[in-house]
């Protein structure tokens, strides 16, 4: 089965996996919102990242702050994820092709799949 691939190197397929990313920081740190930065930010991350990722991150770290005070320990660990995902990264690409917002998607995709597999996981260990 076709599943998240933490080694690829594309840009579009990491910042796919970045929203992803930025996204649950923002579940676990305030829980239900109207509005989330997928639903905001999705079609300019995928198309225009270096518009919109910046303001993201930035954004991300007051959801970080919470988590340190409130779960300190899944602050470091959703920290190292971040660290993970950008770590690729040389840049933000000013916008991405229809071929490259494929990548996107599935880098989203695949992340947010692998939250909820290893939910699934550690339930059945339990």
């Amino acid at each position: 089965p076709v599943s998240l691939d933490t080694t690829r190197p594309e840009p579009p397929y990491r910042l796919g996996r970045l929203l992803a990313a930025l996204d649950k920081v923002q579940a676990d740190a305030l829980g239900s919102v109207n509005a989330t930065i997928v639903d905001r930010y999705y079609g300019s991350a995928s198309s225009t990242p270096a518009a919109v990722m910046p303001t993201l991150v930035r954004r991300c770290q007051h959801h970080l702050g919470k988590l340190r005070r409130e779960k300190p320990g899944w602050a470091v660990t959703q920290e190292k994820l971040l660290q993970e995902v950008m770590g690729g990264l040389s840049a933000f690409p000013t916008t991405l092709t229809l071929e490259e917002q494929g990548l996107f998607a599935l880098g989203f995709y695949h992340q947010r799949q692998s939250f909820y597999t290893k939910k699934e996981s550690e339930g059945e260990a339990e």
